[in-house]
C-alpha cells in the first residue's frame, strides 16, 4: 500500500501566489489545498489531516499571527506544522511569529526545495 500523501495548506490572500504554490506543492507529489483568509483557513483545517500549513502574515482582516495562534488552539490542527511565509524580515515580525506558535518563518520569495524539506519533517 503506497504512503498517504501529505497534505500542505496554502493560505494566501494573492490569488497568483496560491495557484502558483499549489501547483508545485501538487507537482511534488503532496495534496495542497489553499484559502485566502483566516476563516476559511481554519474551516479547512477544522477537518484535520493537515500536514503543513503556509500562512502569508499580512492577510486582510485577520493576520496571519491570528491565523497560527487560532490553528494551535484547535484539536484537529494543533499538530501541523506552520511555516509563516511572508514578505516581512523585521527581527519583530520573526519573534512575533514564534510567540504565536510558528515552527518555521521564510521570507518570500522562496525556493520550492526550502518548503519540500519542511513537508517531509512534518509529521506523518
Amino acid at each position: 500500500m503506497p504512503a498517504e500523501r501529505k497534505r500542505v495548506l496554502i493560505v494566501d490572500d494573492d490569488d497568483d501566489l496560491r495557484d502558483v504554490m499549489q501547483d508545485v506543492m501538487i507537482g511534488l507529489g503532496f495534496d495542497a489545498l489553499q484559502a485566502s483568509n483566516a476563516e476559511d483557513a481554519l474551516a479547512l483545517a477544522s477537518h484535520g489531516g493537515i500536514d503543513l500549513v503556509l500562512i502569508d502574515l499580512g492577510l486582510p482582516l485577520v493576520d496571519g499571527f491570528e491565523v497560527a495562534r487560532r490553528l494551535r488552539a484547535t484539536e484537529r490542527a494543533s499538530s501541523a506544522r506552520l511555516v509563516a511565509l511572508t514578505g516581512y524580515s523585521d527581527a519583530q515580525s520573526r519573534k512575533s511569529a514564534e510567540e504565536a506558535g510558528f515552527d518555521h518563518y521564510l521570507v518570500k520569495p522562496v525556493q520550492p526545495d526550502a518548503i519540500v524539506a519542511l513537508v517531509n519533517q512534518a509529521p506523518a
